[in-house]
């Protein structure tokens, strides 16, 4: 895939995310025991890796070049 169109997904994922997170912070679903564990172990983690990956993913990507 090129590298505009990964990007491009990317910042989907990484929006979808944080719209999930605005949606445990600020509504009543916060409170649902289920929502707030998957929020917790899955949703943050995944958002604070998307988000890396936007700001470095070109280093990332780089090294992992030259161990091919």
């Amino acid at each position: 895939m090129s590298g505009p169109g990964l990007r491009s997904r990317q910042r989907l994922v990484h929006l979808a995310l944080g719209t999930t997170l605005g949606v445990y912070l600020y509504s009543p679903l916060g409170s649902v025991a289920a929502f707030e564990l998957a929020v917790r172990a899955l949703v943050f983690p995944a958002l604070a890796l998307s988000g890396l990956l936007l700001w470095k993913g070109h280093h990332v990507e780089r090294v992992l070049r030259r161990r091919a």
